[in-house]
């Protein structure tokens, strides 16, 4: 029992790779990427959607409901999140959008900046806003 307390009372953090397989899991459903509709992933994840894949959220959703994502995203292939962790600099000196995390902007992925939660300085890790 007391071990289990210990357990319940620390806080697990998901630390964000530098990239990702559409098979890997999504923190937020723990479900691969790959099966998940539109709005179960991380904005991070749309974005390589929209921006590297070229698919619109519409084209995502049909792919996920037919079970055909992986004939166009591939499940071993890798995906970088360069663009994200490049957009942790200008956080830095400057306030979020209005009604936005503070820490995370919206994207759900928030900076370790000093190595406090991830024991990395620089790492990225899903928000506590995201509630997982």
């Amino acid at each position: 029992m007391g071990a289990l307390a210990l357990l319940d009372d620390e806080r697990y953090v998901t630390v964000i790779p530098e990239r990702f397989r559409f098979s890997d899991e999504n923190p937020l459903t723990l479900e691969p990427f790959g099966r998940n509709k539109f709005g179960d992933l991380p904005p991070y994840v749309e974005d390589v959607i929209t921006d590297v894949v070229g698919l619109t959220e519409a084209k995502w959703e049909a792919l996920v409901d037919a079970g055909e994502t992986y004939s166009v995203v591939g499940p071993f292939r890798y995906y970088s999140l360069a663009p994200l962790f490049q957009s942790f600099a200008a956080r830095k000196h400057r306030p979020g959008p209005t009604g936005m995390c503070p820490d995370c902007w919206g994207t759900l992925a928030a900076c370790d900046t000093d190595g406090s939660v991830t024991g990395t300085v620089g790492a990225a890790f899903v928000c506590d806003c995201a509630g997982v």
